[in-house]
């Protein structure tokens, strides 16, 4: 029996902040620190074969003087520093929390051209943060963000007309908005696409070869969940003719990823049961090649 790929549509994602990693911790404050809205995390990276040089770790600031210098900077006209004010009074880094006035600074980033600060302000209307919610606005402001060419907004649009929350409901407009987003390089989208043309949901056709084709453009943007279902689909000859070795090939990949779902190691064992010594080793060298040209992807090398 040919085992069926469950993928979960897009949801309703509320991703904000982007790490502010060269900042100092914030000293202990009594303020609650529960974050208005969840940020998903991000696909795991397929690992390197071998680790990478180190590289200097850039001096960390405290926050106090990176709010002092984000401030300056904001006043003569930096978008991107009233972006990082907007999430530095959200998280309260080395200013007391306010709500009210991140979303005032995401606001004034999106006026100045920065495509994130629409997004965070399309969250502020969406789960009312620091405004009234306005269902209505939180899609104009993420249109505007994807119409800057901000993948994450197009993927935001993608589950507002797939669920038509905020917007009327249009499944086919939702997969158009995918569709955009895989193309932007969102590695999520590409994956959701594939699970879509696999099962003929959407009103879009069943196309088991679309699927396959789409789950591994996902796989080589770094998404696991890809990886794992290409295996599979090897595994079966779904899409594909069934190939143990190339099944074999992928779910090595899914584990030195560290996918943490189904019982790779299990599956290995089975597949490992099936092959020549040849074969294995065949398989391995093409794991070791494969995630040895994703790192030189994601580092910029040819």
């Amino acid at each position: 029996m040919t085992r069926r790929i469950f993928l979960p549509l897009p949801a309703l994602c509320l991703l904000l902040l982007l790490p502010l990693s060269l900042l100092a911790a914030p000293a202990k404050t009594s303020r609650a620190a529960t974050a208005p809205a969840s940020q998903p995390a991000p696909a795991t990276p397929i690992a390197p074969v071998q680790a990478q040089p180190a590289q200097a770790v850039p001096q960390r600031i405290q926050p106090e003087a990176a709010f002092a210098l984000m401030a300056a900077e904001a006043e003569k006209g930096s978008g991107n520093a009233m972006l990082t004010l907007g999430r530095f009074y959200e998280q309260g880094v080395g200013v007391a929390r306010n709500y009210t006035k991140a979303m005032e600074w995401y606001e004034k980033a999106a006026k100045a051209g920065q495509a994130e600060g629409w997004y965070n302000l399309g969250v502020c209307y969406e789960i009312g943060m620091g405004v009234t919610a306005d269902a209505g606005k939180a899609v104009q402001s993420y249109q505007k963000a994807a119409d800057m060419g901000l993948a994450l907004a197009m993927y935001k649009l993608s589950s507002v007309y797939i669920s038509g929350t905020g917007a009327a409901k249009d499944p086919a407009k939702g997969v158009g908005y995918l569709e955009k987003a895989a193309n932007a390089g969102m590695a999520v989208a590409a994956n959701d696409l594939g699970a879509i043309y696999l099962s003929g949901l959407l009103g879009q056709k069943k196309d088991e070869k679309k699927a396959l084709a789409m789950f591994t453009k996902a796989a080589d943007l770094g998404n696991l969940e890809a990886v794992k279902n290409i295996a599979v689909m090897h595994k079966d000859g779904v899409g594909t003719k069934a190939d143990p070795v190339a099944a074999y090939t992928w779910y090595l990949i899914a584990r030195r990823g560290g996918y943490a779902g189904e019982d790779i190691a299990r599956m290995l064992g089975l597949l490992e049961g099936s092959l020549t010594l040849a074969q294995a080793q065949k398989a391995q060298k093409d794991a070791d090649a494969w995630i040895e040209s994703y790192v030189k992807r994601q580092a910029g090398e040819k």
